[in-house]
């Protein structure tokens, strides 16, 4: 299913008149794919299409597969996965086809970010998908070992590296152009990064907010600190485990401990969908286009029961109570200090309403940047430059230590006002494989060893015979 749409006014295009190639193929009867169902606004559904005889779709994986089936070596192996240098080449124009080579060294900063790439550490990480990842679906190591594969031909081609092609948003954040460090999943980005460590904002949304409460307090003339006005929100950034740990056992029924990670991970995406001003809804609605919409919630806890057990939560009804508090406080502060941010069209609803979700969001993504800038600043003037970022994250190849992480919080702090910013470490391993050449070393070892000793079973020694030859007694 595809939208046609993208199809007609997206693509490339073609000769001087600039036709777009989807078009050109099928008025030149060289049509690549034809409508088997057109979409409609009424169903909410894209079009379906089919390909046509002109094309032959080959599994390149099969191939990868059977050769990695059949290899005796790691070199092998290795040759398999990486394929050859031609169609590495190939791979690097396809993802960046207007590469310069005589770009200067500022020039490629300007317009990329390099990251440092653990090439062993990746193969060994295609090589688990492709033999033993049984728990993950066909689509899903389809999808991850394109990705690492596109990864790791550039960095085969540029000595283990790999170049991310800037793409800054107008909400603040820094994102890159393809397949990149931020948009992989966290397997493959461990892959990707080898041993090292990664540095992420605790509960980032939310300290950001409680540090905008104090103002907020101050204004209102509220005699209270900001834990004791918002104390759902202060547990949450002080002792998330603690507050998960409670409201999962109310919300899920078979809260057992072989589904403790997934219900832990489900709590956290819809607790950090209602910072970010989600809808406390179960219901969804429809667009003016006719298609049918649902708030963030419903997609993040799908089953309708234990969605209702959530939003019944006194915990979570307290946190979300306290979260559109800051929220309405921010919408007026920008109504009254930035009444045009209200008027851009990235910020407003369809309907041309502004939208508090978007606005927050905005207003987050800005302060994160900064702070973010802040602690990669510091850390390269303590010795430690970082090797990738994604958003409130920043990796290292080594540990910070105590006393740099405490220095560059205080930096934080400092830069921005805000006393609520943390750094919460997690070391990273490589990925590993067992060595085809190792096994069959130790294997050869054992038989030479039994070798030996079935040798030795069948050995007499001369020395022995000729001592109990003299050692007789005479006659």
């Amino acid at each position: 299913s595809v939208p046609t749409s993208k199809l007609a006014n997206l693509g490339g295009s073609i000769g001087p008149k600039k036709q777009r190639v989807h078009q050109w193929l099928e008025i030149n009867g060289l049509a690549l794919i034809q409508l088997s169902q057109k979409g409609s606004n009424l169903t909410g559904k894209v079009s379906s299409v089919a390909l046509t005889r002109l094309v032959t779709v080959t599994d390149d994986w099969e191939q990868i597969d059977l050769a990695i089936k059949a290899a005796e070596s790691d070199r092998a192996i290795d040759e398999a996965i990486a394929g050859d240098k031609n169609k590495r080449l190939e791979v690097f124009q396809a993802v960046y086809p207007n590469f310069d080579s005589n770009c200067t060294g500022q020039e490629l900063a300007e317009r990329y970010d390099e990251l440092p790439v653990d090439v062993k550490s990746l193969t060994a990480y295609i090589h688990w998908l492709r033999t033993d990842a049984d728990k993950k679906t066909v689509s899903q190591i389809e999808h991850t070992c394109g990705q690492a594969q596109t990864i790791l031909a550039v960095a085969k081609v540029l000595g283990g590296r790999y170049l991310q092609p800037k793409k800054p948003s107008v909400f603040g954040r820094l994102y890159y152009e393809g397949t990149s460090v931020q948009n992989v999943s966290k397997e493959l980005r461990r892959a990707i990064l080898g041993n090292c460590w990664e540095y992420d904002i605790r509960s980032s949304v939310v300290a950001w907010k409680l540090g905008e409460a104090r103002l907020y307090l101050y204004l209102k003339d509220i005699n209270k600190t900001v834990d004791k006005a918002f104390p759902m929100s202060y547990l949450y950034l002080d002792d998330k485990t603690d507050l998960f740990g409670v409201v999962r056992r109310y919300v899920f029924v078979d809260a057992s401990v072989a589904n403790y990670e997934l219900q832990i991970k489900i709590l956290k995406q819809a607790f950090t969908a209602i910072a970010f001003g989600a809808r406390a809804t179960t219901k969804g609605w429809q667009t003016g286009a006719g298609q049918w919409t649902n708030p963030a919630l419903v997609e993040v806890i799908k089953d309708p029961d234990t969605r209702s057990r959530f939003l019944q939560d006194q915990s979570v009804i307290a946190f979300i109570r306290e979260q559109q508090t800051l929220d309405s406080y921010l919408m007026g502060q920008v109504s009254a200090l930035r009444p045009d941010l209200l008027k851009r069209p990235i910020l407003q609803t369809k309907t041309g309403r502004a939208s508090r979700s978007k606005v927050v969001a905005f207003l987050y993504q800005h302060e994160e940047s900064k702070v973010m800038a802040v602690l990669r600043a510091t850390a390269v003037e303590l010795g430690r430059p970082p090797i990738a970022c994604v958003h409130d994250a920043v990796f290292f190849r080594q540990r910070l230590g105590l006393d740099r992480k405490e220095r560059i919080e205080y930096a934080m702090q400092q830069a921005t006002g805000n006393p609520y910013w943390r750094l919460n470490p997690t070391e990273l391993k490589r990925w590993e494989r067992e060595s085809l050449d190792e096994v069959r070393e130790l294997a050869a070892h054992r038989a030479r060893i039994a070798q030996e000793e079935e040798q030795a079973k069948g050995y007499k020694s001369r020395f022995f015979e000729s001592w109990r030859f003299e050692s007789k007694p005479h006659t």
